[in-house]
């Protein structure tokens, strides 16, 4: 093989064998809880896990639930994610109304508008309102068990987390042009 064609080939192989490889988190991955769906007790609470088995390092993450609830403001929603801490990122949203569906939590969407006339049934995406963050996820593993804590911190009204998924995107890797290849 001459040398122009062993330049070629190289880079080549490389990009076979990345492509070929493990699964990696290069742009948006969606993956949804199987374990659903889970009666919230009353004035307790139910884990939802979820096994991503996509690897990388998350560049962003967003959840996106659904739970029927006849009184929102008596629940609160938290994620732990396999290298950060858990968040908290719903609580006493909604008064007495009813029901998130399809509520996407995502740091970069608007405020959530836990009181006023674009409440519940909670539908879109919204920034956390509660004291934690999607953000916390960020520089982390994506790949691993995620818990989903759903609370009912009343003993009056019971619910159900219907669904829920985590949406999680990386940062490709460097294009094969990019790379260095030495080839003696």
């Amino acid at each position: 093989m001459n040398l122009k064609n062993r330049k070629l080939f190289v880079p080549l192989l490389a990009l076979g064998l990345v492509a070929l490889g493990a699964v990696q988190l290069f742009a948006a991955v969606t993956e949804s809880s199987t374990n659903v769906p889970l009666a919230i007790p009353d004035g307790g609470s139910v884990n939802s896990t979820l096994n991503f088995s996509v690897a990388g390092t998350i560049t962003d993450a967003n959840l996106t639930f659904s739970i029927s609830h006849a009184w929102d403001s008596d629940i609160a929603i938290s994620l732990t994610g396999p290298g950060a801490p858990i968040q908290l990122l719903v609580q006493n949203c909604g008064g007495s109304a009813d029901n998130f569906t399809n509520t996407t939590i995502d740091e970069d969407a608007g405020a959530f508008p836990c009181a006023g006339t674009a409440g519940p049934p909670f539908t879109g995406s919204f920034q956390s309102p509660a004291a934690g963050t999607m953000n916390a996820f960020d520089s982390t593993a994506s790949n691993g068990i995620w818990t989903l804590n759903a609370a009912d911190d009343s003993a009056i009204i019971t619910g159900t987390l219907t669904s829920w998924s985590l949406t999680l995107d990386g940062a490709a890797p460097l294009p094969v042009e990019l790379m260095s290849f030495e080839v003696d």
